[in-house]
């Protein structure tokens, strides 16, 4: 994690220093950790949230700024809890870049994380159209049709994934609570 962050800070100077910044989503400076706003009504709480992080060299955009725009949101879905503040950023991304696989999966956890599932399921949904052979997309669109629900469906995606990359053979299950 610790390289991805370096790899990233790295990469977000040198696109300072080479001028290619693209300020195309601007949200107030970040002073610091903060929590998700209580009173945000669109953000949801309970439930699971899921979190996805990327290698800055496997990303498959070739835009500097698409790249930039969802290193941010990332930054804001992952490290802030900031999931509405985040989807200015992906939207920022796909704008750019519509064929951004990562940027549409991204931007449906953070759909996820608000309790969004309609939403995140069509942002995978796109994902999968760019790239129908991605496990990582197959195993989130499962947790996400867990979560809302949808257990046969969940199952389909998840055994898609299985096919695809074997270390998503025993994807974590949420915890089960007696009632």
């Amino acid at each position: 994690m610790r390289r991805m962050i370096f790899f990233t800070i790295v990469f977000v100077s040198l696109c300072v220093i080479a001028g290619c910044v693209s300020p195309t989503a601007n949200l107030p400076p970040m002073t610091g950790p903060s929590p998700p706003n209580p009173g945000d009504p669109s953000v949801q709480y309970g439930g699971s949230a899921i979190a996805v992080a990327f290698k800055t060299d496997e990303i498959s955009t070739t835009s500097p700024e698409a790249k930039e725009q969802f290193i941010k949101g990332l930054k804001y879905s992952t490290q802030y809890a900031r999931y509405n503040d985040s989807l200015a950023f992906f939207d920022a991304a796909l704008a750019i870049d519509q064929n951004f696989s990562e940027a549409w999966i991204a931007k449906g956890v953070a759909l996820h994380n608000m309790k969004r599932y309609d939403e995140a399921i069509k942002n995978y949904d796109k994902a999968l159209e760019i790239n129908p052979d991605d496990a990582g997309a197959w195993s989130v669109k499962s947790m996400t049709l867990r979560d809302w629900g949808k257990p046969q469906e969940a199952a389909e995606s998840s055994r898609r994934a299985a096919e695809l990359d074997p270390r998503y053979r025993n994807p974590p299950q949420a915890p089960v609570t007696p009632v």
